[in-house]
């Protein structure tokens, strides 16, 4: 074997021994496989394929209405773990999702239970794989208008309910985290996509609780992110469209879908994987360049000549009654500012500049230009605030993600 020959098998193997498969094991119900031919597994399967990684395999334990509890103890589902994968090999992550209200204290449930049976599942999963981590599959509200499961009782509105769930859901990471180590648990905040989105009708099944397939792409998003620590943005299953891509066709996504649900799952990332962080509340930055559609991704590129407009919008009307800023900046693109060290969710902290401002947030708050002039190195950095105390963070202003724009 010549030499050339020795190198492209050393980095052959070498490639194979760094990227090695994932094993994912999957509890759950029907908010995890309710949709016509993909469920929430098989799309983070393809998801993950489509950004380069190898094909993970995929093992599900789901059953209608299945609750922690019950995949915590009963007999079969234990097996699952032992005797799903080849002899040798262990899990990488449970993803776990309760029932729709199982994360709650209303209609018959205990969240108490929900916990526990949290804790046990990843026992169960550590006793067979003690390198596993648990990735919480955080559900959501029901759709405004479901009036005879849950509003206006016991919930009044959709935000109490989602309030409760994802409450709950955080607690679990925060105790399997206290019991097995920082860093054992994730939460896939899907709930908290649902969110910006409102608790449209649009988004749901006719049941108006049950996901339609755009909630199930969104829910598989934030658990793909949640497991590779990876963002969704940047992934363009349409440029050229490949599997992935003609796998969604047939529920209606295109690409315009695709980037838009991207944004709002990459916005209720873990802080740490966001570009630019803001504090995390009811509060959605959106931007486009040229006639692309608005979205929550976070990076653009633009020129001489090109439109530009963003739009920070309050939702769930939670900061209806706030007065708005639109706030830049500019630094070296690949050299971007780090976090305010007073208040880290503060992105724009060089000599920034007031784009435009609101004395509410009712309607949303936009800047639009057509760039005159480009400037090829740098970067403009655009973040929206608002005066009104942050449920997140307890500082008393709330602001959003950043967003950059790169010349070029």
């Amino acid at each position: 074997m010549n030499r050339l020959a020795r190198v492209l098998l050393w980095l052959f193997l070498a490639s194979t021994l760094t990227a090695q498969s994932k094993n994912l094991l999957f509890y759950g119900n029907s908010f995890t496989y309710y949709v016509w031919g993909y469920g929430v597994p098989e799309l983070v399967q393809r998801i993950a394929v489509e950004a380069g990684h190898p094909s993970p395999t995929i093992v599900t334990a789901l059953t209608g209405g299945g609750t922690l509890p019950f995949y915590a103890t009963d007999p079969t589902q234990v097996a699952r773990i032992s005797n799903s994968l080849p002899p040798g090999q262990t899990w990488d992550h449970v993803v776990m999702q309760g029932h729709a209200l199982e994360a709650t204290n209303g209609v018959g449930f205990n969240a108490a239970q929900f916990l526990s049976g949290a804790v046990a599942i990843m026992t169960n999963v550590r006793n067979h794989s003690p390198a596993a981590r648990a990735v919480m599959f955080q559900t959501w509200a029901s759709a405004w208008g479901q009036m005879y499961y849950n509003y206006p009782s016991p919930w009044t509105v959709p935000m109490a309910l989602h309030n409760e769930i994802r409450g709950n859901y955080r607690l679990a990471v925060n105790n399997i985290n206290a019991g097995f180590g920082a860093g054992a648990a994730t939460n896939a905040a899907a709930g908290d996509g649902v969110a910006l989105l409102e608790w449209n009708p649009a988004w749901y099944e006719p049941d108006l609780f049950h996901p339609n397939p755009s909630m199930i792409l969104v829910a598989a998003m934030t658990i793909y992110t949640s497991i590779y620590g990876q963002t969704v943005c940047g992934i363009g299953p349409w440029n050229p469209a490949g599997q992935l891509a003609l796998a969604l066709a047939p529920y209606g996504i295109d690409e315009a879908d695709w980037n838009h649900l991207a944004g709002i799952a990459d916005r209720c990332a873990d802080p740490t994987l966001r570009r630019f962080p803001g504090s995390g509340d009811h509060l959605l930055l959106e931007a486009r360049t040229g006639t692309s559609p608005l979205t929550a991704c976070p990076v653009r590129q633009m020129t001489t000549g090109t439109f530009v407009e963003v739009q920070m919008r309050s939702m769930n009307g939670v900061f209806h009654g706030a007065a708005g800023w639109l706030l830049v900046d500019t630094f070296p693109t690949g050299s971007p500012p780090g976090p305010s060290v007073v208040y880290p969710e503060i992105r724009v902290v060089g000599a920034l500049s007031i784009l435009n401002t609101s004395a509410s947030l009712a309607s949303p708050l936009s800047f639009s230009i057509q760039m005159p002039f480009s400037w090829p190195g740098t970067s403009v950095l655009v973040q929206g605030l608002a005066w009104q105390a942050s449920t997140e963070t307890a500082n008393w202003f709330t602001t959003t993600d950043a967003h950059e724009f790169v010349f070029f």
